[in-house]
């Protein structure tokens, strides 16, 4: 039942969209009661919720599923990146649900979704701080104490020890790495550049590489 729910929502997110997600469309593609559906997922947030954690779980196990923990962290940094971009292009309405456009009226639980949906994240932190030495437009930025404290909370949760000001910049290489791959999967490039996604995602690669001194 759990399968069946997952892949008709999925279905539904390619065709409606998150917003217009309807449980009872699910039984009916079951070919079940509503009540039958709603002792497995109770209302529309919960399908959310359970789509949102299917797609980062997905997302992270592909991405990782090539990680070599003995290869240099250049290479693995370069594998992580397109990994992800592979999932992205090949699902882009659940790429949307992840990091798209808040669906209005839902909050996802934390408590659900924070560890699935920062897997991927915390690999590239431990990363980017394994460069030595990152640039030092890196280390010389200002950083408030305010915002360092936060990074370095942030950085804890994730099970990571790294520089506040070397996580301020993750945090603008992780946010620009998804904002490049959205931009291509939401056709916001425009049809010529979507077409020449995977050579920016490389060119990314390569600065990103070159900004924390990637070994």
């Amino acid at each position: 039942m759990r399968e069946g729910i997952l892949r008709l929502g999925a279905r539904q997110l390619a065709e409606v969209g998150a917003a217009a997600l309807s449980v009872r469309e699910i039984a009916r593609g079951l070919g079940v009661s509503s009540s039958a559906i709603y002792r497995h997922v109770a209302s529309r947030d919960e399908l959310l919720t359970m789509l949102l954690v299917d797609a980062f779980s997905d997302l992270a196990a592909e991405a990782l599923a090539r990680d070599d923990p003995g290869a240099r962290t250049a290479t693995r940094f370069a594998v992580l990146a397109r990994g992800v971009r592979g999932w992205a292009v090949r699902n882009p309405a659940r790429w949307a649900l992840a990091y798209g456009s808040p669906v209005p009226g839902y909050a996802a639980p934390p408590e659900q979704t924070t560890e699935p949906g920062t897997r991927v994240m915390a690999v590239f932190l431990v990363l980017l701080a394994a460069g030595e030495p990152p640039t030092e437009a890196i280390l010389e930025a200002p950083l408030g104490s305010g915002l360092a404290r936060e990074l370095a909370a942030g950085a804890a949760e994730l099970g990571v020890e790294a520089d506040p000001r070397l996580a301020a910049a993750a945090v603008e290489a992780w946010t620009g790495f998804i904002g490049l791959l959205s931009a291509e999967v939401f056709g916001q490039l425009g049809p010529e550049l979507a077409r020449n996604g995977e050579e920016l995602l490389e060119r990314w690669i390569a600065s990103t590489t070159t900004r924390f001194g990637l070994g």
